[in-house]
């Protein structure tokens, strides 16, 4: 893992990146009970999962390795847009 973060540019910031992740699936997982903290932690993953498709785009990768990435935008759009409706 230490390898892609160095090919997205990275390498530097990858404890900071998964601490965020890591923070935003907790947040979550809390939104089940809170929901303001549903709202605020979909719309950041979406945010940093956003970013990360920008940055595949800019380094070139292949439409299947961002697959993931988009999926995960997809879905916490979903999870932000039902959280403020």
């Amino acid at each position: 893992m230490i390898s892609e973060y160095e090919r997205w540019g990275f390498k530097n910031q990858r404890i900071i990146l998964s601490c965020c992740q890591l923070l935003g699936g907790l947040g979550l997982l809390i939104g089940l009970a809170q929901p303001l903290m549903l709202s605020v932690a979909s719309f950041l993953l979406t945010c940093m999962m956003l970013a990360a498709v920008v940055i595949r785009m800019r380094i070139k990768e292949r439409a299947v390795k961002m697959l993931p990435a988009l999926l995960y935008v997809i879905l916490n759009s979903i999870l932000f847009y039902n959280s403020i409706s």
